[in-house]
């Protein structure tokens, strides 16, 4: 097996797994864990709600992200192990609208003081992507 495959493969794991850990990030995880409650000996009842909520966006934005970033990974080893750009170019698409898109999503939830901006890296990501895939 040579390297390119062998890293390719490795790689392909990695994205597989990191894929995994943020859906897990956007869809499950929640609020509090219980290793929260450990390192910072607060009781999750006397949180106020609202705290939650933001600790909910967070960890769905940073799931956002890592969703992303294992697209990218597994598309980088499918360039690795089929030779095929196609591949490549369409999960750099993908990943970059899923992360920058659900940063954009928290941020209208937030109510954030820098939607300007975070909107401009969205439509950025929108058409960097659009020319990729084309």
């Amino acid at each position: 097996m040579t390297r390119e495959r062998l890293g390719g493969l490795l790689l392909l794991v990695l994205g597989v797994l990191t894929l995994g850990t943020g859906i897990y990030f956007l869809f499950l995880r929640p609020s509090f864990l219980p290793e929260d409650v450990k390192f910072t000996g607060t009781d999750p009842r006397s949180l106020d709600p609202r705290l939650l909520s933001w600790l909910r966006i967070v960890f769905r934005t940073w799931g956002g992200f890592m969703v992303g970033f294992g697209i990218l990974l597994a598309a980088t080893a499918g360039r690795l192990l089929a030779i095929r750009e196609s591949v490549l170019r369409w999960g750099i698409a993908a990943a970059i609208v899923v992360a920058f898109g659900r940063f954009l999503f928290s941020n209208l939830l937030l109510h954030s003081d820098h939607l300007a901006f975070i909107s401009a890296t969205f439509v950025i990501a929108l058409a960097a992507g659009s020319f990729l895939i084309r």
